[in-house]
Parts: C-alpha cells; sequence; structure tokens
C-alpha cells in the first residue's frame, strides 16, 4: 500500500554511520526517511579542502534522492557548506535546489539562518570537537551570515578532552547528551551578553535536552537540529513534542 507520508531524503557524511534522522521522525512521525551517502575514495581525510571537493557529489546524491521521491532533500554535515563561505554556500545550495526541483537544505547554512530566526543578533560558539583551524574558518562563517560572534570555547579549551585530535577521533562515535550539554552551559555561563548559544557539528543527538537547557540559561540554543526546523517548514508541519524555541517557530 502507498504511504500518504511525507518524503525526505537526506545526503549524510561519508565514512559515518548517522542515525541523527531518528530525531526529525520524532518530531514529525509521518515522515518517511531515505539516506545516501556521500562517496569519497578510501584516503578520504575530512580535511577542509578534501571536503570542498564535494560539492559535485553532493549534487548527485540529492539528484538520485529527488528522483527516488522525495518531497525535501537533506545534506547533514556541517563543514560540507561552510567550507565554501556563506555566499557560495547560499549558492550552491541554490543552484542543488534548481537542479533537483525540491527543496535542498545544507545543515550548515540552517544553523545560522535559524539564530536570526530567534531574533539574536550575537552568539557564543559552542565549537565541541573543532580544532583552532575549524573554528577560525566557522568563526568567520557566522560573522558573514551576519553574527556578532562574542567568544567561543571547544570541549579541548573546557579541558573536556586533553587534545584536539582525541576530540576529533571521539566525534566518530559521538557524545552522550548530557556531556554536551554540559558543555553549551559552560559556554552560556562564560558569555553572558551572548544573545544566543550556536553549536556547530554533530555532536550527538541533543535535542530533547535543549528546552531545559534554554530555560536554564534564558537564551535560545541553535545546532545542527536547525535542518529540522528548515524542514518541517517545507513540509508544512510543527513538531509533535516540545523541541525548544527555535523548533516552536516551525
Amino acid at each position: 500500500m502507498k504511504s500518504d507520508n511525507a518524503k525526505v531524503g537526506v545526503v549524510v557524511p561519508p565514512n559515518y554511520f548517522d542515525t541523527t534522522a531518528k530525531e526529525l521522525q520524532r518530531l514529525a512521525p509521518d515522515i518517511d526517511v531515505l539516506h545516501t551517502q556521500i562517496r569519497v575514495d578510501e584516503s578520504f581525510g575530512f580535511s577542509l579542502d578534501e571536503i570542498a571537493l564535494t560539492a559535485g557529489e553532493i549534487s548527485d546524491c540529492a539528484q538520485s534522492l529527488a528522483a527516488a521521491g522525495a518531497d525535501v532533500v537533506l545534506q547533514l554535515g556541517t563543514p560540507f557548506s561552510t567550507v565554501h563561505g556563506w555566499e557560495r554556500g547560499n549558492e550552491l545550495q541554490a543552484e542543488i535546489t534548481n537542479r533537483i526541483g525540491v527543496p535542498f537544505e545544507m545543515m550548515g547554512l540552517s544553523v545560522p539562518a535559524g539564530v536570526l530566526a530567534t531574533g539574536a543578533r550575537s552568539a557564543a560558539l559552542g565549537t565541541t570537537y573543532y580544532d583552532p583551524e575549524w573554528v577560525a574558518r566557522y568563526t568567520r562563517f557566522a560573522t558573514e551570515a551576519g553574527i556578532e560572534v562574542v567568544g567561543s570555547q571547544s570541549f579541548t579549551d573546557q579541558g573536556r578532552f586533553a587534545t584536539h585530535d582525541e576530540a576529533w577521533r571521539a566525534s566518530f562515535q559521538g557524545f552522550e547528551p548530557d556531556f554536551v550539554i554540559a558543555s553549551i552551559l559552560e559556554v552560556a555561563e562564560a558569555h553572558p551578553a551572548a544573545e544566543a548559544i550556536l553549536v556547530p557539528g554533530m555532536p550527538g543527538r541533543i535535542l530533547e535536552h535543549v528546552p531545559a537547557a534554554e530555560d536554564e540559561i534564558g537564551r535560545p540554543i541553535v545546532s545542527y537540529y536547525a535542518i529540522w526546523w528548515r524542514c518541517l517548514g517545507h513540509l508544512g508541519r510543527r513538531p509533535v513534542v516540545p523541541s525548544g524555541r527555535l523548533l516552536d517557530q516551525a
């Protein structure tokens, strides 16, 4: 029997078993999800230069998902858009949307847009497992998007890992929600003037813990789940469970 559920295609990062989209189906159970993975060769090492070269592959993956019947196609993995900068990243997103004929949203672009949608104009960055090069690139990206970055802290800055390399390796397994939320609260405490806390990357599925954390700090927390906000907006859906300040606007 044919399903009347909305169909969402999801392009996930290479070499990574990504289950993040389970959150989307928790927010809107009448959504079916089809994944495809960015294909790279065995030498791919996740350097920013290598990531920048995947734009054509992402476009092909999105086309394949649209041909399979997706109503919306999402691309997960923040650096795959932010590496191009705010302006070029948005151009790439528009080009792929035009090619595939259905809405296409890139996670990295959705996060600053989500911060601005909450009414915030300044943010502190919780840069999780990012090393200094990635933090510098992301700070520039968020600034280009129109956000005043007032400061940042990574897991390593906070002493949660001894080295950036340790934090990076751990990211492939994901982090426990309590670990990530504690880090976010520390960022908020260190930057009381920030109007929002922006968390790039996919540090683990933390969305169900966000409403309580936002209540504690009195400010919005925006991270990877801004892509669900974009998706639900395209589909005309609202989340069926409390999901924090940004998602409650969907």
